[in-house]
């Protein structure tokens, strides 16, 4: 694969991963550019898997930007996601729905430890191997599995809260009914 159609086949992918782990869409480009570069410029021919060792790079610049910032910089305003590109097709009301589900989801991913976070992200979002998120993580199987039933229990559990204080707010309770 040359480097166009690595950058093509996989800029999305990265692009997401950063912006979930640094939460501020100038330092995910910023990280997804660098592990674009660094790739390019890399000898591919001992890879086996391209996308996993473009994960790993991605993981390590959003790693070292982290560092970078908690050594002094500000905190960053959170990102929201990507929007799809299909939005248009789909009805306002619709894309208005997504949009907030979206994002709502995403503040909520941000509340989950990163260790948990980033193993749902690289299974779920970058759609990789259970064994490839413990091989680019270097923990074992059981770890990541673990990590991520954890993950899914505090998601479920800040979902459940969130859901809570919603009904309050409107005063609908189901047990009026």
């Amino acid at each position: 694969m040359d480097d166009l159609e690595l950058f093509e086949t996989h800029k999305t992918t990265v692009y997401r991963y950063c912006l979930y782990m640094l939460k501020h869409r100038g330092d995910a480009e910023d990280a997804c550019q660098e592990v674009f570069v660094k790739a390019m410029l890399a000898d591919r021919s001992e890879v086996r898997s391209e996308k996993a060792w473009l994960m790993r790079i991605a993981a390590n610049e959003c790693h070292g930007m982290v560092r970078r910032r908690s050594r002094g910089r500000d905190k960053e305003q959170l990102a929201f996601l990507q929007s799809d590109p299909l939005r248009f097709a789909q009805s306002v009301e619709g894309g208005y729905e997504r949009r907030e589900a979206s994002a709502e989801f995403g503040l909520l991913l941000q509340s989950v430890k990163p260790k948990f976070r980033e193993a749902l992200l690289l299974y779920y979002m970058a759609d990789m191997p259970l064994a490839d998120v413990a091989d680019l993580l270097n923990v074992p199987l059981g770890t990541v599995k673990s990590r991520m039933n954890r993950g899914l229990k505090a998601l479920r559990k800040l979902l459940e809260e969130s859901n809570t204080q919603a009904e309050k707010r409107s005063g609908y309770h189901a047990s009026n009914y």
